[in-house]
């Protein structure tokens, strides 16, 4: 409490102190996607013939000059953004899991691992290798699509701070970037994330330290992206609540028993560099209305990316706990589980870009990439084996990305791997704009087909107590969906559906060993999203109703939703933007997937039902220019709700705690 006391003490000095410098009409912070340049002085707007005084430096107080972007593998498309400012809804960068999911299958504190309840989200094989023990922790890897690239006039730094619980209790995260332009084309940049949850129950902590450093270098004939990142996971074990009626009686959560009581803990640690080298091929267009004036237009671009990434997974147990594990393979004693993945990829594409002449509506690329994997496993206690491959794909995609209406058909095989396997994926979307009398027509839809190989772990894995040698066929996987959006000022409204077919799927029986079902899966899914808005008051909906035709082997909550009812205001000559609400995450009981602990992997059951209870958070969000703060009541909830509180068995989520958090922009 002493914590909470001293940081709300320094909030209200910061907050009385900019309130009180504030003046009408300065607005708030403001970040756009393109490039512009500060607004001109007003010794700038008087008659060219005056002497112009000499001008005083001005102080960026607002982020006009930040441009935003990231890259989407493996082609190294930019994508545009926003960095993160807007003051809706920040009090979720406390749980990691929900920013990108709307439900998940997750032990309940942050940093640990989860899964999304809509399959649809959850990571699928890739066509050229793929790990599933990184999968658990997604909600929280920095990959290269998660690092944000900058373009900045001045220096641009962002710090935040975010805590809740006590003493024992307690969970912080530490969040920071910093990005600097060293002239108009190159940029250099610096993330970090730290998670350290202490844990609501015994042998429940989680800490993780992700960063990245990246730069850009940005010209008419060349361009080029670099990204050294880490991950760094590490969390202990404890295997599950032993009773879960003793969270009814329960006066400290520590003290609930749990499986496991032997300090086991898990590692998964990334290493990888990524680089990406573009030479753009054009011409020089000369201005209708300047002579002397050339623009360079773009024509094709030849594409060279270069990643290696090492991939390494650990389960430690200083001593074994009776009766948890079925086997004990090599030692009963303790156990030392570990293996290795290191991946080179090595891609070399052409595309002749869109919009070079009018007739150039569409690009097209070509593609094909090598890689090598090596990987690296137990066959006794410290005997190792290790088992290198080289693949080969080739593939070609055809995509518009300007306009109202873009599209995008992407199609790869693999021509050389593992066992000369052979393995496809085709996938396509579309999305146009159509503009009505009042408002605009949104109409999306994506969809894929794909045979893939199944990936080396889950065929070859050796530790103390699990033992596998499979040899699966390929995946199938079909699917398709369609979206239609009406957005307005009033109401934000979408409605979808969609279909996904499976063949051949792999996943973790009951006895938490990967299987493979050789029967047809249809998965039925079907989503809306409303906003509605009325003056100072907001009201955001989304729900998922997903339909699994084999419910025992791919079990899913048939419906998911999230609600979110808020006042959003300004206050103090309208310098300070308010949030204050309540939102609710909510799913349809099922039977969800268990989670082994030696694995680190969800795996079927069907003795105990998740789900049926409301997760409520009331929260206050404030942002100042620059300056962003909350304060949250999580899971609230559980103080009038049976503790049901469970999305995987035996892993109850946090109880009810105070959360709080803040963040700062720096421009200079």
């Amino acid at each position: 409490m002493n914590k909470l006391r001293i940081l709300i003490s320094v909030l209200s000095i910061l907050l009385t102190t900019a309130i009180a410098n504030a003046r009408p009409g300065r607005g708030e912070t403001k970040v756009v996607e393109t490039e512009s340049t500060a607004p001109a002085s007003a010794s700038e707007q008087t008659d060219s013939k005056e002497e112009k005084k000499p001008e005083k430096k001005k102080k960026l107080t607002s982020g006009e000059a930040v441009v935003a972007w990231h890259v989407q593998e493996p082609s190294a498309i930019e994508i545009p953004t926003t960095p993160d400012t807007l003051h809706l809804n920040y009090q979720l960068a406390t749980t990691p899991v929900y920013i990108k999911h709307i439900g998940a299958e997750w032990l309940g504190n942050m940093g640990l691992p989860a899964q999304p309840t809509v399959f649809s989200e959850r990571t699928t094989l890739e066509l050229l290798g793929d790990n599933m023990f990184l999968n658990p922790y997604r909600p929280y890897y920095l990959g290269v699509e998660d690092v944000y690239f900058y373009n900045t006039r001045v220096p641009y730094t962002n710090i935040s701070f975010y805590t809740g619980g006590y003493s024992q209790h307690g969970e912080d995260r530490l969040k920071g970037l910093f990005s600097v332009n060293a002239n108009q084309r190159l940029n250099f940049g610096l993330c970090f994330d730290y998670i350290y949850g202490r844990g609501s129950f015994y042998s429940q902590s989680s800490d993780a330290l992700n960063g990245a450093f990246n730069m850009s270098y940005r010209a008419e004939h060349y361009s080029m992206y670099f990204i050294a990142g880490i991950n760094n996971f590490r969390n202990f074990e404890n295997g599950g609540i032993k009773n879960d009626a003793d969270l009814e009686t329960m006066t400290d959560s520590h003290d609930v028993g749990t499986n496991l009581t032997n300090q086991a803990q898990s590692t998964f640690r990334s290493i990888y560099v990524w680089t990406d080298q573009q030479f753009h091929l054009g011409y020089n267009k000369q201005d209708p209305d300047d002579s002397e004036k050339h623009t360079f237009v773009p024509v094709s671009t030849i594409s060279y990316t270069l990643k290696y990434e090492g991939r390494h997974k650990r389960y430690f147990e200083k001593s074994l706990t009776t009766g948890f594990y079925e086997h004990n393979y090599y030692s009963d004693t303790r156990t030392r589980d570990t293996i290795s993945q290191n991946i080179v990829k090595n891609i070399l594409s052409i595309t002749f870009r869109e919009g070079f002449k009018p007739w150039a509506v569409f690009s097209l690329r070509a593609f094909a990439e090598a890689d090598i994997e090596e990987n690296m496993r137990l066959i006794a206690d410290s005997m190792y084996t290790w088992r290198t491959e080289c693949k080969v794909n080739v593939g070609g995609e055809l995509y518009k990305r300007t306009g109202n209406t873009t599209f995008g058909v992407l199609g790869e095989a693999l021509v050389l791997g593992y066992d000369k396997r052979f393995a496809f994926s085709v996938k396509g979307d579309f999305h146009t704009i159509v503009p009505l009398k009042t408002c605009s027509l949104t109409i999306d839809a994506e969809g894929h087909i794909k045979s893939l190989n199944p990936s080396y772990f889950h065929e070859h894995y050796y530790s103390n107590h699990f033992i596998w040698n499979n040899k699966f066929n390929n995946t199938w996987d079909a699917r398709g969906y369609a979206k239609i959006g009406i957005p307005n000022k009033w109401c934000d409204f979408e409605v979808g559906a969609g279909w996904q077919g499976l063949k051949e799927y792999i996943h973790f029986d009951t006895l938490a060993m990967p299987a493979q079902n050789h029967d047809f899966i249809q998965i039925v899914s079907g989503e809306a999203k409303l906003n509605l808005k009325l003056w100072w008051f907001r009201w955001e909906n989304r729900a998922v109703l997903q339909y699994s035709s084999k419910a025992d082997v791919l079990p899913l909550p048939l419906v998911t939703l999230f609600s979110n009812l808020y006042a959003d205001f300004k206050m103090f000559r309208k310098v300070l933007n308010v949030q204050i609400g309540v939102d609710c995450r909510y799913n349809t009981s099922y039977y969800a997937n268990a989670y082994m602990p030696a694995t680190g992997q969800f795996y079927l059951q069907n003795k105990v039902l998740c789900g049926n209870y409301p997760e409520m958070n009331a929260y206050l969000n404030m942002h100042l220019k620059q300056f962003r703060f909350f304060v949250m009541w999580y899971n609230f909830s559980s103080l009038f709700m049976p503790p049901t509180y469970f999305t995987v068995p035996h892993y109850p989520l946090n109880p009810s705690m105070v959360k709080i958090g803040l963040s700062w922009n720096f421009y200079d």
